[in-house]
């Protein structure tokens, strides 16, 4: 069945939207910044394990538990060094130059670096979940798809929980919302700033790690990635991971339905201008105006 097929397959792709999307709102919501490298992360990830498993011999355990504490370690210490200086700093920085800059600058320096350690050839972790694909009659859907698909509702829906029902939740959404404020009533912004920042980039390496499998990465393949999750979260205001989570599931749908039944050579075309046109008409609906007035 053609069409039940392609809507798997956009799932899986929407998912790898959605993981990014909410990874992108999630700190935009705590500290009002986009992180433009977050995908970076998830290309280091990826490659750091097939570079650690298949040419240094680690085994995979051991290659994916040391990229993933190398990812901590440089986001803790980027945060601690760079955006502490930028943020919490006697002249502290404000406007475009904060909300773009320093994670676009970031993304750069990742890929330089990227680029020097694993050449330009495309990697992949391995598999963690080999065999043949599942099938349910006429539908097919891959088990690193699977696995993609579970990944993302897990993590978008974790982060919706924790922001809508726990205190930290709300004392994360107060930080963004008026961080001189949140102080005051003995919030440490800083902190959460910094969890989120750390815990995201940890997400979006495991999700590389995961994914990668699917598409192959490349030292470059993280502006992609991040600019999808950029397109995504900004369906949902840049403020709501749960939407954020939806409107990249959607795309990827509407991409494979477009890829399927219009054109595959020109649905890509298709979808941003579908995407354009309800943003021009239907702005407060799907949040655009909240994320430039608030």
């Amino acid at each position: 069945m053609k069409f039940g097929n392609l809507v798997i397959a956009g799932l899986v792709t929407g998912s790898i939207y959605a993981v990014f999307a909410v990874c992108v709102a999630v700190w935009y919501r705590v500290s009002n910044i986009l992180n433009l490298a977050v995908g970076d992360f998830a290309m280091v990830g990826a490659l750091g394990v097939d570079n650690l498993y298949r040419v240094k011999g680690l085994p995979l355990w051991a290659a994916i538990v040391t990229t993933l504490a190398v990812v901590g370690a440089f986001s803790y210490l980027y945060d601690q060094v760079v955006l502490r200086i930028a943020l919490d700093g006697r002249r502290q920085m404000e406007g475009i130059v904060v909300t773009f800059f320093f994670t676009f600058a970031l993304s750069f320096f990742i890929d330089g670096v990227a680029k020097m350690l694993f050449g330009t050839d495309v990697h992949a972790a391995p598999a963690l979940w080999n065999g043949a694909s599942l099938s349910w009659g006429s539908l097919h859907l891959e088990r690193a798809g699977l696995l993609v698909l579970v990944c993302a509702v897990i993590i978008g829906g974790a982060f919706w929980v924790y922001i809508r029902y726990t205190l930290g939740g709300k004392a994360m959404e107060a930080s963004g919302e008026n961080a001189i404020g949140a102080r005051i009533a003995g919030i440490d912004t800083r902190r959460y700033r910094r969890l989120i920042f750390v815990g995201t980039a940890v997400i979006a390496a495991i999700f590389g790690i995961v994914e990668s499998p699917i598409t192959g990465y490349t030292y470059l393949s993280g502006a992609t990635i991040s600019l999808t999750g950029f397109l995504a979260a900004a369906y949902g205001g840049f403020r709501k991971p749960g939407r954020a989570l939806v409107a990249g599931l959607s795309i990827g749908v509407l991409e494979a339905l477009l890829g399927g039944y219009v054109s595959a050579e020109y649905g890509d075309t298709v979808l941003y201008a579908i995407l354009a046109t309800l943003v021009l008409a239907w702005p407060r609906g799907l949040g655009f105006e909240s994320a430039v007035t608030q």
